[in-house]
């Protein structure tokens, strides 16, 4: 991690965003259960944009998609999956974005790109966890298969659940003692 990155003011901005953005699209849309929430991140840029999806807009998403030219892309249980959890394809997909820092302050932080991308990725991933502990993913109407995810920028589905698995395991050992929790 760069030590100029004042990770923890990213994180309680992020984490802000994200609490204020999922109440009010939850307020919103108060009708809907949900079977997902994603960070799609764009970490190049520094980019988070709030997912949601339900399992009915998934059905029809699906069924359009089987009935396409392109049939042949999503018949298999691994396609499905992979369709189902991309927030390119999902009904509520960027209903709210953050930047976490300026272009000109990315450029001074890092001359090269990837130590950035993979910072970020950490930082969106750590984030995602400590909004599981608060009050308003508790909030979230979720049916019970529901999932978080943290995908970056045409991120494989299975790798983004390995690495957010992996930082789960060694982040949440110590979970922020800042995080409001509705417990």
């Amino acid at each position: 991690m760069n030590k100029f990155i004042n990770t923890n003011k990213i994180k309680e901005d992020l984490l802000t965003f994200t609490q204020t953005g999922v109440d009010e699209f939850i307020k919103e849309n108060p009708a809907l259960t949900f079977y997902a929430f994603a960070y799609d991140c764009n970490a190049e840029y520094g980019e988070v944009n709030l997912c949601f999806n339900t399992e009915e807009e998934f059905a029809k998403t699906l069924e359009e998609y089987q009935n396409s030219e392109y049939s042949q892309y999503y018949q298999t249980e691994k396609d499905i999956r992979e369709l189902k959890y991309n927030t390119g394809d999902w009904e509520y997909q960027c209903f709210d974005t953050m930047y976490i820092m300026t272009e000109e302050e990315m450029a001074k932080l890092y001359p090269e790109i990837e130590p950035q991308i993979n910072d970020f990725i950490s930082i969106f991933c750590e984030t995602l966890l400590d909004f599981t502990l608060t009050k308003e993913y508790d909030k979230i109407p979720k049916n019970d298969d529901f999932k978080v995810l943290c995908l970056d920028h045409d991120d494989d589905l299975k790798d983004a659940e390995k690495r957010l698995k992996k930082i789960k395991e060694n982040y949440l050992k110590c979970p922020p003692q800042n995080i409001k929790n509705s417990n």
